[in-house]
Order: structure tokens, then sequence, then C-alpha cells
């Protein structure tokens, strides 16, 4: 290994700055490399963006901000407060803009007479006493340094906080003590535990706080949590405290950026919410997912590659219907791409042998109601029909040393099978013009969406360079040909995902595009609303894993995603492993059931909901239980689109930040989550041939007493604060719904938001064939509402939206409703809010208390005065 790390010293003021007043308000405060520092022409400079959120800028001779689109700054900076400096020392004193809603000041302390060296700190004022916390600091002796081509930044250490997020990562929840590579590859049948790195880029770390046990005797002031992120592309590593250095100040957590100077962000908050929220203001919210999407969606390798594909294909609404299983979408695999002379897959290229009549194909998908997804990858093999036409656009990325398109060993058929290709360099513009050409000849075949697949864009080379030449503004730009160091290669993807996602709005500008991609950086989700963590391994030991990588990808923003339900390499899964898997899959925000064409003995593999005849009710059960729940699963994908909630969440999330419980190892490495934050505990039995599970309730404050109610027999109770051994046989999963949750749900089945328009009807002209017509799709006409009351007479208050589900800028339709519980009745209210949207159900609800609640519901049968809603009592039956 080699090891370059040159200290960077010896700061000073710019000598021609303007006189800083001490009590003054700036944008910015700069520093330069002075006479002793034995490299020159470096400037660092501290500005706050956000008001809870500054940005550190170094830059230097060959290492220039890094070029990106990650991040959104507001154009006009915040003003911060000057509280001291001291020339001579070297030493100021800043405050952040904002006072933590007025509940204490947040200030930076900065040193540079050698090394610069900053400490965050947090004056809070709880019951009229000033308590003063350390927030974070540099590690003072080895603060930031110089690679033979970047930066390396270093902190002390505090081991005893929770460290999350770094996007898609291994399990367990927790990252400290291990090191992290920044860069996405393609990590097929990875260990969910072990592996490094996986697919995606997100160099956003989250530091919290573990809450001190209750009684304890110590100092009950929470603590701030904070934030690091990047904005490079470039390969970089993530060091939480894997390696220890004790003569620079001991355990310390490490960023090391291979190429360019640093553009660093620092976020502060109370509780991961909120820089989880405040991540999202940066970066942009994740999209809003179409409500058909949120479905049992399928996908396999194995049908595409067949020699009858179309036949086959054509056949699984039929197979659905046979088997009672409803299905939103399908998948459809590179085999539609394979060149029959050559078994290559050629982008773009349709196999007519395999696929005689493609739009016929997708007919027969869209009278059933699934959507079909095609998966496209960005590179060519030599072989490709238009890989000269990409070359002569400069449109592949560029060899400095060959004078000429960088070629590489790259997958192109079966299994371990690839042949000599290039990679599209989305950079150049012609390059996206050939790829725009793509995917409107997929639409122009009826196609829904697009699957980016193979996204990593792994190059294994950062000389080579890159066009940049861009026809949209960018956050940070560089000019002429760069090094994909610099650039850094996911911005490929990036890329990729834009062009598919424009090229799918503009014919279709009244609809939501639908772009699937394997890999990304923040950047991608501005124009990819989905994601999964690839090509996974069948495994009791991966299924595990996969919970605590879901978790983590959400709370770095990416909010619609999940695992090939399954597992995707590897031999078909055990009818038990297959019903835990679906059992876990139903409450991700994305579930698609996927697999390899074969196992590891070179046997068919296909992983479909019918592949174990005895289990088929059970996973049937449990997928139209998705499609009961769908409207809950809508208005979570919503409140990610609006408030950057996710649908998926640690327990500790949100307001239950100060249970200790939650924060011990028990928990922390355990399984248990929230599909929605306070509303449904998910309690998955994921080891082989147990049947009870030991769950703990998480609470909200230290007097929450709140019930949480069994969704299965014998339907019992249990407070929060309690650890309860509850039963999972192989039937179900534990599920408990938080008391004061409200739950919508609808029909058990695909079903259609309208009667006609974009709803009902594809962009083919082909309208789905309803269930009154001998069809399999019902219409989104009932509306019912799981309400959870305790008995002490609180009141709870909910809400949430409605939509079409498929219109790009939708209306919506938003219920709000209150309940109370006491020991002899339940009273309910509910009101709505229209705003360009009106459901088939509209004005009806039909409410549903827990299994065996006898109590009276006043307000039902009756509407509500001027509240347009009728309220009626009933069982959950449509």
């Amino acid at each position: 290994m080699s090891i370059i790390e040159r200290d960077l010293t010896y700061f000073i003021l710019p000598p021609s700055s303007t006189p800083l007043i001490i009590g003054s308000e700036i944008t910015s405060f700069s520093l330069v490399s002075g006479p002793k520092s034995h490299f020159q022409g470096f400037e660092w400079t501290l500005q706050f963006p956000f008001p809870l959120a500054y940005r550190i800028i170094l830059t230097g001779p060959d290492r220039p901000r890094p070029p990106h689109d990650n991040v959104a700054a507001p154009s006009q900076l915040c003003r911060f407060k000057l509280r001291s400096l001291d020339t001579e020392k070297c030493h100021a004193v800043f405050s952040f803009p904002s006072s933590l809603d007025g509940q204490g000041i947040v200030e930076l302390r900065l040193w540079w007479s050698y090394q610069l060296f900053s400490e965050v700190w947090h004056h809070s004022y709880s019951s009229g006493d000033d308590a003063t916390r350390l927030v974070m600091r540099d590690l003072q002796a080895r603060s930031y340094s110089l690679t033979e081509h970047g930066v390396i930044r270093h902190w002390a250490l505090d081991r005893s906080r929770l460290h999350l997020g770094l996007g898609e990562k291994a399990a367990p929840i927790d990252l400290t003590g291990r090191s992290f590579v920044m860069h996405a590859t393609d990590a097929a049948l990875y260990d969910a535990y072990r592996t490094d790195p996986l697919y995606k880029h997100t160099p956003f770390l989250i530091s919290t706080p573990r809450p001190a046990p209750s009684g304890d005797g110590g100092d009950s002031t929470q603590r701030l949590t904070y934030a690091i992120y990047h904005a490079t592309n470039s390969v970089a590593t993530w060091d939480i405290g894997a390696e220890i250095d004790y003569p620079s100040g001991g355990w310390s957590k490490r960023f090391v950026q291979h190429w360019g100077g640093l553009e660093e962000w620092v976020l502060i908050g109370k509780g991961v919410e909120s820089v989880v929220k405040l991540f999202a203001e940066m970066a942009g919210k994740p999209r809003l997912v179409g409500r058909d999407w949120l479905g049992y969606l399928a996908s396999t390798m194995l049908l595409a590659d067949k020699k009858n594909a179309q036949e086959l294909l054509e056949e699984w609404p039929i197979l659905c219907a046979q088997n009672d299983v409803p299905c939103s979408a399908m998948h459809l695999s590179s085999g539609f791409t394979v060149d029959e002379k050559t078994g290559s897959r050629w982008v773009f290229h349709m196999n007519k042998k395999r696929y005689p009549d493609f739009k016929a194909m997708v007919k027969i998908f869209h009278k059933a109601g699934m959507k079909v997804v095609p998966n496209v990858k960005p590179y060519m093999l030599q072989t490709h029909p238009d890989y000269e036409l990409v070359e002569q656009g400069d449109g592949l990325f560029y060899d400095p040393i060959s004078k000429g398109p960088s070629k590489q060993n790259i997958w192109s058929s079966g299994i371990a099978e690839s042949g000599d290709g290039s990679w599209v360099d989305f950079s150049a513009p012609e390059a996206r013009k050939w790829w725009a050409r793509g995917v409107q000849g997929l639409i122009d075949l009826s196609v829904d969406g697009i699957w980016d697949d193979n996204s990593e864009f792994f190059t294994r080379d950062d000389g080579l360079l890159c066009k940049n030449e861009f026809d949209h503004t960018r956050e940070v730009t560089v000019h002429g040909k760069i090094n994909t160091g610099l650039m850094g290669r996911i911005m490929g993807n990036e890329m990729m995902n834009k062009v598919s996602h424009d090229t799918l709005q503009v014919a279709a500008p009244g609809r939501r595009t639908y772009v699937l991609t394997r890999s990304g950086n923040p950047a991608a989700f501005k124009y990819a609303c989905s994601t999964w963590s690839g090509d996974n391994m069948t495994s009791w030991h991966n299924l595990r894993g996969s919970q605590h990588m879901q978790l983590n990808s959400a709370m770095s923003l990416m909010q619609s995603t999940g695992a090939d339900v399954g597992g995707f390499g590897g031999d078909a899964p055990s009818p038990e492993l297959f019903v835990r898997w679906v059992q876990l899959g139903v409450t991700h925000s994305r579930f698609c059931i996927h697999s390899a064409p074969t196992d590891t003995h070179g046997k068919e593999k296909l992983n479909v909901p019918w592949m174990h005849p005895a289990s088929l009710s059970i996973i049937r059960g449990h997928i139209k239980w998705r499609y009961r729940i769908l409207p809950f699963l809508n208005n979570l994908m919503w409140r990610s689109h609006l408030d950057a909630a996710p649908p998926n969440a640690p327990l500790f999330y949100g307001p239950f930040a100060n249970d200790p419980a939650l924060f011990t190892e028990k928990v922390l490495e355990g399984f248990d989550a929230w599909l929605g934050v306070g509303k449904i505990l998910t309690a998955p039995q994921l080891f082989q041939g147990c049947l009870t599970r030991n769950v703990y309730f998480p609470k909200a404050s230290p007097d929450d007493g709140s019930l949480y109610f069994d969704l299965h027999a014998p339907f019992g109770t249990h407070k929060a604060g309690q650890w309860v051994t509850v039963a999972t046989p192989i039937e179900h999963a534990g599920l408990f719904a938080r008391e004061g949750t409200v739950i919508p749900v609808g029909k058990n089945k695909v079903t259609v938001t309208a009667l006609s328009g974009p709803a009902r009807r594809y962009t083919d002209g082909v309208d789905v064939v309803l269930d009154t017509d001998g069809g399999q799709v019902g219409l989104d006409d009932w509306r019912g509402i799981l309400i959870f009351p305790g008995y002490d007479g609180k009141t709870y208050t909910d809400e949430w939206i409605e939509d079409d589900g498929i219109s790009s800028h939708p209306g919506t339709y938003t219920v709000k409703v209150s309940y109370c519980g006491r020991l002899d009745a339940v009273e309910i209210k509910a009101s709505v809010e229209e705003n360009g949207f009106q459901p088939l159900w509209r004005g009806i609800l039909h409410v549903i208390l827990p299994a065996g609640d006898r109590r009276r519901v006043v307000g039902t049968d009756t509407a509500m005065e001027g509240e347009n809603v009728l309220l009626l009592a009933q069982s959950l039956s449509p």
C-alpha cells in the first residue's frame, strides 16, 4: 500500500482582506497558505449556505473544487457572527446563523497557528441552566493533509456515538469501528455483512449520541447529532475508527479523498431525523414514486433469456390470475438485447426471434394492469452495431495511453462470460443523444419506464479522460477534458439516469417517470426514483444483513428501495427461507421478487410466488396484504417526497431518539424497524426454524405508556417500554400498530384510481381491463381506516394524502382524522382537503377497530357537518 500524507500547515489571514470587526455578521471567512507553509497557493473558506449547515472549501494548485451536481446550495449565503478574533494567537469563534429554535446557540471555534483545527460547541439553555457540550472536533495534530492528488481529513472519534448512513453499506447498522470505500462496483453475490464496496457512492456520515440510561444520574441535556458530507464523486475512503493513531490524539475517523480539493459540509441538528431532513434540503428530496410501483414487482432473468421468451412472458398475467397473485409490473431483464448470432448483449438491440412482436407483448401486460420496464446497460461491446457511431462522436471514455477509446473486459452474455468493450461517456453530447434515441425506441414500443442496470461505471483507471461537456448547469464545473479520477466515474450513472428520465418526461410530460437504478450518487436520485441493493446471494445470513442495508440507505435519501426477494444468486431459496424473505420484503418501500437464471449447480432458477406450492397460500396472503395497505404505502412515499421521512426507519428514529433501550446492542443488532415512523413496528423472523421473537416496544418519552396492537391472532396489546416474547409462526412475522395510528386500506388487488385518463390508459392507448369485464384489475373505490384507540380519553390526529398515482404534477386529496378512545366508546371525526383530485371512493370511509374491540364508534353512520365525509363502522371486508 502506497502512503502519501503531507500536513497542510501555517495558514494565515489573507494579507489584503478587509479588517474583521468582532460582533459583525459575515458571509464567509477565509485563510490562505502563509510564508512558512510547505504548500503554497491553498485557500480555506468557511461559509454557511444553510443556517445549521456550514461548508468548508479547500482548494489549491492541481486541487480544484470537486466537480459535481450533488448539492444545490442557495444563491445567497447566510450571515454568521464573528464572536471573537485573536490574530496573534490565530483563533476565532463564530456563531451559527440559527439558534436551534431558541434553545441555545451553536458555535464553531477555529485555530490556525500550525494545523487548521476546529471544534463545534452547543450552548443550551434548559431549565435556566447554561449547559455547554462539545459536539465534534478535528483531530488536533492531524486535521488537514494532502495525498498525491487529493486530501485527507481527520476528526476525533467518540466511540460511544452511533455512526450511520453512507448509503448502501454492509450490516450491521452501526458503522463504528469499520472502514468503507466510497466507490460503486458490481459486487454480485456479495456478503451483506462483509463486502465493501457495494453499488452506491454516498459519502454522507451521521454521528448521533446514545441517550443516557434512565436513572444513571447523568446530564439529561440532549447532545446534538451531526452529519458530514463530501460532495465529491471521486473514489474515497471513510475510516470510522478502524485505525487508531495514538500520537495524534487516539481514536479518529478519517476521510481520504483521492482527487481534487475539498468540499465538506457539516450538518447540525437535534437527532438523526433533523440532519436527514437538512441533507434533503441540500441534495433534493426523494422523487415521488408512482402508485403502481408500490405493489408486487415481478422480475426474472430466466424467462427473458429463453428462446421463446415472448411466448413465456405473455403467459405471466395468466399465471398470476391462475395463482390469484396480484402483480403491478414486470421488470424485463436484458435477454431481449441478445444478438442471435454471437449471444452478446447489445444495449437497445432487439432480438426478433425471441421477441417477434415486442409491442404486442407489452399490450398483453397492459390489459392485465401490469407495467413493463426494460433493462439497459451503459456500455458497448466492440461488436455492437453502433460502436463506431458512438466512437466517432467522442462518446466513449478516452485512454490517453492508447490514444483511443478505453477498452476493457465487460460482461457480455452468460454467467462470467465477457468480451472487449467500452463504457459510454455521458459527459459527451453525442453519447447522450445516442442514449436518448435508444430510450425513445423503447418508449415507442410502449414501455413504462427504464431500468438503468450495471450502472456503476467501474472503468478501473482514474487516468481515463471524459469529454466534460454538459448541456445543463451543474453546481461545480471545470473546463476541458478531465480525468475520471477528478470527475468521479459515478458521474456516468448520474447522467445516464438524467437522460433516461428526461427522455421519458418529454415523451409523456403528464406522467410521472420511472427510472430504476442499481447504482447512484445523491445527484442520481434527482432523476431515478427507485433503487435496490443489487445482486444479492440467497442465504439466511444475507436476508438478515439486508434489513440493516435498507435502513442505512433510507437515512441516506434512498427511500424507495428493497432487496431481491428470495436472493438473486446462489441456490433457490427453501420454502421457509422464501416465506420469511417475502414477509420482510412486503414491509419495504420497494417489493420485488427476482433471481438469476441458474443456481450454483447450473440448474434453472426462477423465484416466483408459486415456486413452492405448499407455501403459496402464505405468500399470496402477504402480497395481498401489501395491496391492502397500498394507500398507506402511497402516503409514506408522499411523506418521503415532501418531508424526506423514510418509509422504513430504525426504531430510534424521530420521536424515539431518547429511549436508551433502542441504543443497546440487543436492539441495534436486531432487525426490527418502523414501517412509517411511529406507525407499524415490524418484527421479522429471520432465523431458520424459529417460531418466536423477543420484541421491544419503543417509548417516545420516559412516561410513554402507549399500547402496541398485535395485527395477528390473538390480537393482544403490549405497552411501550416492555420486552415481550411474541409468536412468529411460519404463517406470519410480527406486526404491531402503535396506539393513535391511522392506516388507510383499500382492496387486496391491483386497482386503478380513475375510470379514464392516464390512471386507466397506458401510452400505447390500451385500457386496463377491469374485473367487471373479465380482467384482473379493480377500481380503487373503497377505503377503510384502521384505527387503534386507547382507553384513557386521549385524542389522536393523523392524516394521509391520496392522488391518482401517475401524474407528474398530481392533484391531491388529503384526509384528516381525529379520534378519542374511552372505556365504552370511540369518538371519531374526519375532514378532507381537496386539491385537484377526487378519489373514486370520495366521501365514504369505513372505520375499522382492532380485532375484538366491541366499543361503540361515535360519529359513524352520519356525515360530519360541513366536512363531506360519511363515516361508516364496518369490518375489514369491502
